[in-house]
């Protein structure tokens, strides 16, 4: 009973981190397409604007790569369903 409990919270936690993921790398992609049309614009010193578009590729990498292994979390909780007692 406590597993299966266990188990059950560890699948919503997971179900809201992958939200919260989703929701970061929206805000990730709206603030490089912001700072990719500064650029295009020249409101922005083209150093400054290289720098700010490095950390945002920076982020995005950690961000998708993140949401990958809750996908790989998912994939395992489907192929295992059996086993998870809810």
């Amino acid at each position: 009973m406590l597993l299966s409990l266990t188990n059950a919270l560890l699948l919503v936690f997971t179900l809201l981190w992958s939200l919260m993921g989703v929701l970061e790398l929206r805000i990730l992609l709206k603030a490089y397409k912001n700072t990719k049309n500064e650029l295009y614009d020249e409101r922005l010193n083209k150093d400054k604007n290289m720098a700010e578009l490095r950390r945002n590729k920076f982020y995005m990498s950690i961000n998708i790569s993140y949401l990958i292994i809750i996908m790989c979390q998912f994939v395992y909780v489907i192929f295992n369903w059996d086993e998870v007692n809810i």
